[in-house]
């Protein structure tokens, strides 16, 4: 467990339409589709609080009440809010006006989750190199025998350096969906209200800030597909993972 989790909130994307994934997924968000008899949301959850957070917003929008009817304000000891999109405003838009409603504080840090990926993540090791190496910004890698639906991220001298295109069959890191960093980049946020977080923001960011990496060598599953979507049944149901029950 990370110390100090009281300065963490952690903002969990769950507005994609997961059109892909569609043909399992049917009328639910994909957060919520069905995974070892469990919303799969709960277990994004579940590790937030294995890692000691205590407070998350959820970035909601397509079918969003299925979600907030589900949790409501509060899921184990987990206090919820909900930041609610009108509209579709890609993952920059909705990371934007998550921060608006966040209460800021001297030691505040935000902590970023895509809502259909799960990763073992270490929140103590980025929160050190946030707070005792002052990296400006933190994202999780995995690393992947093969790179070709994710692309690769470069790291060099401890810190990323580049996004690379992605390749069929290369080995290498990814970016694995998981950012912390302070409140106060927001003013580095492009101006617009509707905008990709990665395509947008992180591939001008890390070309003139501190960007470090913090790779895990746990466990990583992306349901946006229904191929492993069906692995992550067979994976939750039967594979040893001790942050899976409540």
């Amino acid at each position: 467990m990370v110390s100090s989790t009281n300065s963490i909130t952690a903002i969990v994307l769950c507005g994609g339409l997961g059109t892909r994934l569609r043909s399992v997924s049917r009328s639910l968000p994909k957060p919520m589709v069905p995974v070892a008899n469990r919303p799969f949301l709960e277990y994004i959850l579940d590790y937030l609080i294995v890692q000691g957070v205590v407070r998350v917003v959820l970035a909601v929008s397509y079918k969003k009440e299925i979600i907030i009817e589900h949790f409501g304000s509060k899921y184990r000891n987990l206090a919820i809010s909900y930041s609610i999109e009108s509209n579709p405003l890609g993952t920059g838009g909705a990371v934007k006006k998550a921060i608006e409603q966040i209460i800021p504080c001297p030691e505040q840090l935000i902590l970023i989750i895509n809502g259909d990926t799960f990763v073992e993540y270490s929140l103590s090791d980025m929160v050190s190199k946030c707070k005792e190496k002052h990296a400006d910004f933190v994202m999780a890698l995995k690393d992947m025998d093969d790179t070709s639906r994710y692309g690769r991220v470069k790291v060099e001298h401890h810190n990323i350096t580049e996004f690379e295109e992605k390749k069929s069959g290369y080995k290498g890191l990814i970016n694995a969906g998981i950012y912390l960093f302070h409140p106060s980049l927001y003013k580095a946020f492009p101006k617009s209200d509707t905008f990709s977080f990665e395509n947008d923001f992180l591939e001008s960011f890390i070309r003139n800030h501190d960007v470090q990496p913090s790779i895990s060598d746990g466990y990583f599953i992306d349901i946006g597909v229904p191929e492993d979507y069906q692995k992550a049944q067979e994976d939750f149901e039967y594979t040893n993972l001790a942050w899976k029950a409540p």
